[in-house]
């Protein structure tokens, strides 16, 4: 990773450049994380032949015209020149600008309730050689692609201002590829009827001559690689530290003495069952992480002396049942009809015993999450519930907390339900 940021901060110090850098990755990896993390420090305390760079970050998520763009960069500029902000940033220890604090200073300073009395410095705007320019999420922008980089070339070619374009190519691909789709669809159709080729016998199937037709009259992935190659001079790969990204996610629960002992206690299993979603999207672990604190907070209120075994399950199933749903394996409703861990356990056997591969999803969830981790108790409805829904239904809570307590300890089973656990299947 230390190579990585080395090699941006390379390009930020060379002496001319006419091309901009890309950093790509996929959602939710962390790459606005690294940026805010590990790149903007760095140029924010560079000094180069006397010169501090001054870093202007924008988020492009939701841009739908290009002249937002421009307000954005004389917002952020503008109030990097206010000097009583500057100031007051100084004074206070304060790093960053909440985007809330940006919207009030930008309606103060258009209705003139503002104590700069200073006029605008030209010569901060002229200055272009110590700013590096960060557009983030070119993918989410609302605004065709290829405009949007013809805009950004406009300041890496004639201004050489140091740029750095941070997206998902994978995601924009699909977007290019899937952009106005049905109109592009009916032209396809019309153009192969009108040259008598939409009813030929042909060993092609009609559905992959029509997305030939589409490729070759709307072939915006060309468009995008021309441009790419004009204004991108080198792409990086983003591949995380995951461990020491999710170090870093677990010190927001610091204040929760009880809470981050146990997180930190699990903190491998945390990462195991991450590697075992298959993503690589921290943004869903985060979220999963916020729920298991409501979980963890409910149990050890009404249920104290829970065994330590269970929650660790509890924070498996939150984890991988969160990625399952959120990240579009499967529908919400997969785990719907499941009320209890006795019948989750009922399809597995089944599954196993029969070979009913009509529940073949849920096996394969069990093997994978809960491979080499042995728990009676593996599936907790008030959890799943509570992803699906948002809603801690405590009634079911209250059900499933109940049936735990009662069967947790594998002594206290019938003999019948001690053979038919998945251990003795295995």
């Amino acid at each position: 990773m230390e190579d990585l940021v080395e090699s941006i901060l390379d390009y930020i110090r060379s002496d001319y450049t006419d091309y901009a850098i890309m950093i790509n990755g996929e959602w939710g990896s962390g790459k606005t994380y690294f940026w805010n993390h590990k790149i903007r420090p760095k140029i924010e305390t560079m000094q180069l032949n006397g010169k501090k760079y001054t870093p202007i970050y924008m988020s492009l998520y939701g841009i739908s015209n290009l002249e937002e763009i421009s307000k954005k960069i004389f917002i952020e500029t503008t109030q990097l020149m206010d000097k009583n902000l500057k100031r007051f940033m100084d004074t206070n220890g304060v790093t960053s600008i909440p985007e809330y604090a940006k919207t009030g200073l930008d309606m103060a300073n258009f209705f003139g309730v503002t104590q700069n009395g200073d006029r605008i410095d030209y010569k901060e705007f002229f200055s272009t050689d110590d700013k590096v320019l960060c557009f983030d999420d070119l993918e989410r922008a609302n605004v065709d692609v290829i405009d949007i980089l013809g805009y950004i070339n406009n300041f890496v070619e004639h201004d050489h201002i140091k740029t750095i374009i941070i997206c998902n190519e994978k995601e924009l691909s699909t977007k290019l590829k899937n952009s106005n789709l049905e109109m592009k669809t009916f032209i396809a159709t019309y153009l192969l009827d009108k040259e008598n080729k939409l009813n030929i016998n042909t060993d092609k199937p009609m559905v992959e001559r029509i997305q030939d037709t589409i490729e070759y009259v709307f072939d915006k992935a060309n468009d995008y690689e021309r441009i790419k190659e004009k204004l991108i001079g080198e792409t990086f790969e983003y591949a995380p530290e995951f461990n020491y990204i999710i170090n870093g996610l677990l010190m927001r629960y610091e204040k929760y003495p009880e809470l981050i002992r146990f997180l930190r206690d699990n903190t491998r299993l945390i990462i195991s069952t991450f590697h075992k979603s298959g993503t690589r999207n921290l943004r869903i672990l985060k979220h999963s992480l916020t729920n298991f604190k409501k979980i963890f907070d409910m149990v050890n209120k009404y249920y104290p002396n829970t065994n330590n075994r269970v929650l660790q399950t509890m924070l498996i199933f939150t984890i991988a049942i969160s990625f399952e749903i959120k990240a579009g394996k499967i529908t919400k409703d997969k785990f719907v009809n499941i009320n209890n861990n006795e019948e989750y356990k009922a399809i597995l056997v089944s599954s196993r015993v029969f070979m009913d591969n009509r529940q073949f999803y849920i096996k394969e969830f069990d093997n994978n999450y809960y491979y080499n981790f042995k728990a009676e108790y593996r599936f907790f409805k008030f959890i799943e519930i509570y992803v699906r829904t948002r809603i801690f239904d405590m009634r079911v809570f209250k059900e499933n907390m109940e049936v735990i307590i009662n069967t947790v300890d594998t002594d206290k089973l019938p003999a019948y339900k001690r053979l038919l656990t998945e251990e003795y299947w295995k």
